[in-house]
């Protein structure tokens, strides 16, 4: 399909013309996020109970490449962060709220790569290759935010191989997984782990997504990104 995009390979010797892609290409696309073990971060969801804590990703890690002048001025402005985790690259860092309009916030890495949300459901990407330019995730967020479950469907628009953008539709199920207690730095969350199921006859993903009932925030996330880049792990840092 023209989502579709060579598979990442580990070794960059590898990465021959149609065969992969290498690691290194993909790190040098997302800004190097000031990079920790991935699995540090996130947080199986097979099993309830309390989740580690990754305070070695705060704002103020040193990173292998300088941080542009923007990001630079977010994190001298105290911005808010997110933690975010690229699962496939078992890696993760931080991206600071660049922007907000309508309803969408733009967080940005040091290098300039975004990640795009409404409400705390992801709905585009720059930077990472294959993006994922747009979505439709209304009738999941609704499910999701007031911790029901139900059916849903979402459209996903993504750039492909010939710089086109397809617009692809998925039908997903949300049911809960039940209480979940997490703790992020000194805060702790009394959170819903909501699932998500969807599909279509070529693609299939999983997301999952811890809520705060009371307010339907949500705290901390796994949400797929596209076939190329896979699941990313969004985590709000507390103030």
């Amino acid at each position: 399909t023209g989502c579709a995009q060579p598979p990442l390979c580990r070794d960059a010797r590898l990465a021959t013309p149609g065969s992969c892609t290498s690691v290194g290409a993909v790190l040098a696309m997302i800004g190097r996020l000031s990079f920790v073990p991935f699995h540090v971060v996130m947080l199986t969801a097979c099993t309830p109970g309390h989740y580690p804590l990754v305070d070695a990703m705060l704002p103020g890690d040193q990173s292998v490449t300088p941080p542009s002048p923007r990001f630079s001025q977010l994190v001298r402005n105290d911005a808010p962060a997110l933690q975010v985790g690229i699962e496939a690259l078992d890696v993760a860092g931080v991206m600071r709220r660049d922007v907000i309009r309508d309803g969408f916030e733009t967080w940005i890495s040091q290098d300039s790569a975004t990640v795009t949300l409404a409400q705390g459901m992801l709905v585009a990407t720059r930077g990472f290759g294959s993006d994922l330019m747009g979505s439709d995730v209304s009738m999941s967020a609704a499910l999701v935010k007031d911790v029901r479950a139900g059916q849903a469907t979402r459209f996903h628009s993504f750039l492909g191989g010939n710089d086109q953008v397809e617009t692809r539709s998925y039908i997903c199920t949300v049911s809960s997984r039940g209480p979940r207690s997490l703790r992020i730095g000194d805060a702790a969350f009394d959170t819903r782990l909501m699932q998500e199921d969807c599909g279509n006859p070529d693609q299939n993903f999983t997301n999952l997504y811890w809520v705060d009932p009371a307010s339907g925030d949500i705290v901390q996330s796994r949400q797929w990104a596209g076939s190329f880049i896979g699941p990313l792990a969004l985590r709000m840092v507390p103030k």
